[in-house]
């Protein structure tokens, strides 16, 4: 079977074309208050398996500081550009030289490698005084082949058709095409339900639902808005890495004193919120900017044949296609407490909560979770773009 490790596409809503280069995302560094150790935020609820993380490859951040700054307004995005791109490259493997590559190829004008990033390259998108614009041209490699006049044009239509009270941030969090990217259900459960807090009805598991229901012939439901199979492809490609990034599905909610708690309610969980460990600083970094930072060598790896060697022992879904959605998020959110055991939680400063790590434990534990995850989000792509075009 050949193997298709064509990265990108010179332009995306034109004929495909091969064309290099891609971008790493930097962290924003923080500062916090000093840390005093508290109880683990595993809570008692230590589970078997392996970890995976990414320790900051000293050259990569240098590179990526800069860029930081560009985009501390916006949310974290999972796994980071490499992160993605393996996901997709191990699905692009998985289904190579079939009758569903060459279906997805037609959707997408790409392959899912390319298409993985094309969500978090509309973050770029921004309004101002009521004009909308794509306004991070040449920032990120990896959107440079989406920065043709009609690509922009696609994620402008795709933010601002999907849009609420952004001012003048098409990025903000309160914006819904913002809000598809994640849900937060406390690690204190087992499963997502989306009556639970910090589920909402425009969270990363319903947007997934609603880019199936497009891509098998329907129509989004509100408030979720996909105009076409193409954009519910793209959207897709990358939703599904999201789902098995453990802090973009599992969130652990804190009281100022840096204690665990499990909210009954949405109020409760807006007020002991940490923005799915945003504000929560390891040695001054977020953490989950740390959990989105993938080792180099580890997507190296994966992509050059690892990942699908170890993807097709992945179990497959069973039941409905659109049953599946839920069902990994339950499996990530199990998972995401795994990315709480072994620190320390200091007392609230600010809006932030300084933790600490042994290391380098959690390094390898984190390290070995990520490697778990974008092998299984690999095969899970595989597998959903199999299911819909044998």
């Amino acid at each position: 079977m050949t193997i298709d490790r064509t990265p990108l596409i010179a332009h995306a809503d034109a004929p495909w074309r091969a064309v290099a280069g891609r971008k790493t995302m930097s962290h924003k560094k923080l500062t916090a208050g000093r840390p005093t150790c508290f109880s683990s935020p595993s809570g008692g609820r230590a589970r078997q398996g392996g970890g995976l993380g990414g320790a900051l490859n000293a050259r990569w951040c240098r590179t990526l500081v800069a860029a930081s700054l560009a985009v501390a307004a916006l949310p974290a995005m999972a796994w980071g550009p490499h992160g993605h791109q393996t996901v997709g490259a191990i699905a692009d493997q998985l289904i190579a030289g079939t009758p569903t590559a060459k279906k997805v190829r037609q959707v997408l004008g790409s392959n899912l490698q390319m298409a993985s990033v094309w969500a978090d390259c509309a973050r770029g998108v921004e309004s101002n005084a009521g004009t909308w614009r794509y306004t991070t041209s040449g920032t990120y490699k990896e959107c440079a082949p989406y920065e043709n006049d009609a690509s922009k044009a696609a994620m402008v239509a795709f933010v601002q058709r999907n849009a609420t009270r952004c001012g003048g941030n098409a990025g903000a969090a309160q914006c819904r095409h913002t809000a598809y990217h994640f849900t937060n259900i406390s690690i204190r459960h087992d499963r997502y339900d989306p009556a639970l807090p910090g589920a909402n009805p425009n969270d990363l598991v319903q947007a997934i639902g609603a880019a199936l229901g497009v891509l098998q012939g329907g129509k989004s439901p509100a408030p979720i808005n996909i105009a076409s199979q193409r954009e519910a492809l793209r959207l897709l490609t990358h939703y599904i890495g999201d789902l098995h990034q453990p802090l973009h599905v599992g969130s652990i909610y804190l009281d100022d004193a840096g204690n665990i708690t499990d909210p009954t309610n949405a109020q409760q969980a807006r007020a002991q919120d940490n923005r799915g460990g945003n504000k929560l600083l390891l040695k001054g970094w977020k953490l989950h900017a740390t959990w989105d930072d993938v080792p180099g060598k580890l997507t190296t790896a994966l992509i050059a044949g690892q990942g699908a060697i170890e993807a097709r022992r992945v179990k497959p879904a069973t039941g409905p296609i659109n049953q599946w959605p839920t069902a990994w998020a339950s499996d990530t959110l199990v998972n995401a407490d795994r990315t709480f055991q072994g620190l320390t939680i200091a007392p609230k400063v600010g809006d932030s909560w300084a933790v600490s790590a042994t290391e380098p434990d959690y390094r390898l534990s984190r390290e070995a979770l990520q490697h778990e995850q974008i092998v299984k989000a690999g095969a899970r792509l595989a597998q959903i773009v199999t299911t819909l075009w044998p």
